[in-house]
């Protein structure tokens, strides 16, 4: 019996080690993508990240129908 608690206790313990490490791992994967600056569409106001953003005059577009629509399409 004693060796059963023994190993039982044993599998807890690499368990608990495993789980610490496993999210200490992702913490550091977590802290090393860097954060990208959201800007707002200049015709509707969505918000989205600025590599995402279509850029026109000095303005910010969500999408091209968008930037046509407010006259910068060029077309």
């Amino acid at each position: 019996m004693t060796k059963y608690l023994l190993l039982l206790a044993l599998g807890l313990l690499a368990w608990w080690a495993w789980r610490g490490w496993r999210k200490s791992a992702g913490r550091a994967a977590q802290g090393d993508r860097e954060v990208e600056r959201m800007v707002q569409c200049a015709h509707c106001g969505v918000n989205q990240p600025i590599s995402e953003s279509l850029l026109a005059n000095g303005r910010y577009y969500c999408c091209a129908a968008h930037l046509r629509e407010s006259g910068h399409g060029g077309d």
